[in-house]
């Protein structure tokens, strides 16, 4: 998997391997971060998995026997909101790695293998905890300072888990699944579910707050939702050209956003919309589809003005900036490639997270068709 995102004032990339932290301003890269080998021959003690409750020996045996057999491959990363410790969890060899950013470079601090493979990770506020989702459905909490201390399960979904968030004031849990639902879970009693967000018809794939009180969702089913959380209602429903995979929010004044919504479909895979407050309520400007010809593309996020789209291209990475963003440095993007030229990628089918097989090339020929005809008339 490929990571993308912006916590000021890092720009972080990552995939394979290697993580690279670049100055958004200067884009200058200022540090990288390469995944060791072997994660138990590291000079940092590896800490087997704890999660002895939940699981059967033969599973633990079996993942066991992965960590010595298979390395170690990036799979999610995030940076705490402090900007001081950097959470990443890896395939092949499953584990939970914990990187000290300041004052220290880059210093690795903590290994905790993982039973099952992660699906979504958050820090609280503070960066002292990290909650990490399964491919199963289970959501665990791990104490970053008290690296001995066991991992929490909070609590389970029945598929699997494809994002997940704490509200503001740290009081909710919010998570969405496979199966179309966003739960509210209340914290630190997890048992007390506060509500479901029901209402997608197909995987629901992203969240994140437009403020406090609102969170936004993008699914499968061709939509973007706004939600009052707490109350679990629906405000406001946004038809997309495509199945929505990501979004990237950028704030241009007081109650008005710039949303990009990364599109599952080929070429015009990203979708560009302006979010305003006007009249009680929150619109929506119209669509602007964005061309990338060849592209698979992966993930996206603003980094100041700039919009920036991840893919791969015959199985390589490849970084671009929107044609509406403030162009880059020549040559910038490609050095940025370079970096990652060692690694061969195969992007995830994401056709697997539907519940019937979807065929995106055949639904984008067929609107390109009728646009076509509709300029003809």
């Amino acid at each position: 998997m490929t990571s993308l995102f912006y916590t000021e004032p890092e720009f972080v990339i990552a995939l394979h391997k290697l993580i690279i932290f670049v100055n958004p301003n200067d884009l200058q890269i200022f540090k990288e971060i390469t995944l060791p080998e072997d994660l138990t021959k590291c000079d940092v003690k590896f800490i087997p998995s704890q999660i002895e409750a939940e699981v059967d020996e033969d599973l633990k045996q079996q993942s066991h026997g992965n960590l010595r057999k298979e390395s170690p491959i990036i799979q999610h990363v995030k940076l705490s909101s402090n900007s001081q410790v950097l959470a990443v969890t890896t395939s092949g060899q499953k584990a939970l790695l914990l990187y000290k950013l300041r004052p220290e470079h880059g210093k690795l601090i903590s290994i905790r293998s993982l039973i099952r493979a992660s699906s979504a990770l958050v820090f609280s506020k503070n960066g002292k905890r990290l909650l990490v989702t399964d491919k199963t459905g289970d959501c665990y909490e791990y104490d970053c300072d008290n690296i001995l201390a066991k991992p929490k399960l909070l609590f389970g979904h029945l598929s699997i888990v494809y994002d997940v968030l704490w509200s503001f004031d740290e009081k909710y849990i919010i998570t969405c699944d496979r199966d179309d639902k966003i739960r509210i879970s209340h914290y630190p009693n997890t048992h007390d579910i506060n509500g479901y967000c029901l209402g997608h018809k197909e995987f629901v794939s992203a969240l994140g707050f437009l403020n406090e009180n609102i969170l936004i969702s993008v699914s499968g089913d061709k939509s973007l939702r706004l939600w009052d959380f707490k109350e679990s209602n629906e405000l406001k429903k946004l038809d997309l050209p495509a199945p929505g995979l990501k979004f990237s929010l950028r704030l241009l004044e007081t109650d008005k956003y710039q949303l990009a919504v990364l599109l599952y479909q080929p070429n015009e895979c990203v979708t560009l919309y302006e979010v305003y407050h006007s009249r009680e309520e929150w619109n929506f400007s119209d669509c602007q589809l964005l061309h990338f010809p060849d592209i698979i593309g992966f993930n996206l996020c603003f980094a100041g003005e700039r919009l920036y789209i991840v893919g791969a291209i015959n199985q390589r990475l490849s970084l671009l900036v929107a044609e509406n963003s403030p162009s880059a440095p020549e040559h910038w993007l490609q050095m940025i490639e370079d970096q990652f030229k060692d690694f061969i990628w195969q992007p995830e089918d994401k056709s697997t997270w539907f519940k019937k097989k979807y065929d995106n090339v055949s639904d984008y020929l067929e609107r390109k068709k009728r646009r076509i005809e509709e300029k003809k008339k």
